[in-house]
């Protein structure tokens, strides 16, 4: 069993799936949409069985018994199935921070869809979530079908990311809530290390930039399985593959 072309097969899926629906569909704002949902379909595969994955809002209480709070809109929210959900529409949710594991934002092209703003976003809705949730590994990911694949700047780009996160370290829960992981092409992967003296790291891994994402997503749920069995959900060594390290 050849568990490298096991993932790149993932990859290549993803891939296809999308090229399939682009050629179908012209309108750009349907066509995000149909991205959210080939990513959904993929990680629902692996995803353990006390989860479920959907699009929508995270609810929170106030001190106000009358007033709520919301996030803004979540392209995939992973959630834990033994919470109660405050509403469910086939795959939009409404759901409160304690039943949150993991949120993604979904990108067609992330270079051209000002990653800045994007990144400010998915900070905001992970502070949103964890600030009144229980502290346990919290995914907080950017998923980018395409973009940067001709840059060789990986500095900046890794600068631009913890000068992002250093715009929230004054909120309760940083740096636990702040996006952790980017897939910004099929090559280019990106991991934030907490306690690492190198906290933000990004890899070139040859067609398994996806395969790693889905991965250490599904690490986070996991708990042990994954660390047990890390050959199989990660290939190769990527610390062969850092192009930057900040």
């Amino acid at each position: 069993m050849d568990i490298k072309k096991f993932h790149k097969s993932t990859v290549d899926e993803l891939i296809a799936v999308k090229d399939r629906v682009r050629n179908l569909i012209q309108h750009w704002e349907e066509d995000g949409r149909h991205k959210e949902a080939v990513l959904k379909t993929v990680i629902k595969r692996f995803l353990p069985e006390q989860f479920n994955i959907g699009t929508g809002f995270v609810v929170r209480q106030s001190s106000n018994r009358e007033i709520h709070e919301s996030s803004s809109q979540i392209d995939l929210i992973i959630y834990n199935t033994a919470f109660p959900v405050l509403f469910k529409e086939d795959d939009f949710v409404i759901v409160t921070p304690d039943a949150v594991n993991a949120i993604i934002e979904v990108k067609a092209n992330l270079e051209n869809q000002n990653f800045r703003d994007v990144l400010r976003k998915a900070n905001r809705n992970g502070w949103f979530t964890l600030k009144y949730k229980v502290n346990y590994p919290f995914f907080n990911g950017i998923f980018s079908f395409e973009g940067y694949e001709n840059s060789t700047d990986f500095e900046s780009i890794n600068s631009t990311i913890s000068e992002i996160a250093s715009e929230f370290q004054d909120r309760e829960m940083y740096p636990k809530f702040i996006v952790n992981h980017i897939a910004f092409n099929r090559d280019t992967f990106f991991k934030f290390f907490e306690n690492d003296t190198n906290k933000y790291k990004i890899y070139d891994i040859e067609n398994l930039s996806f395969a790693f994402f889905i991965s250490n997503l599904i690490d986070f749920l996991s708990v042990n399985s994954v660390n047990e069995n890390n050959y199989l959900w990660f290939p190769i060594d990527k610390s062969f593959h850092v192009v930057s390290s900040k």
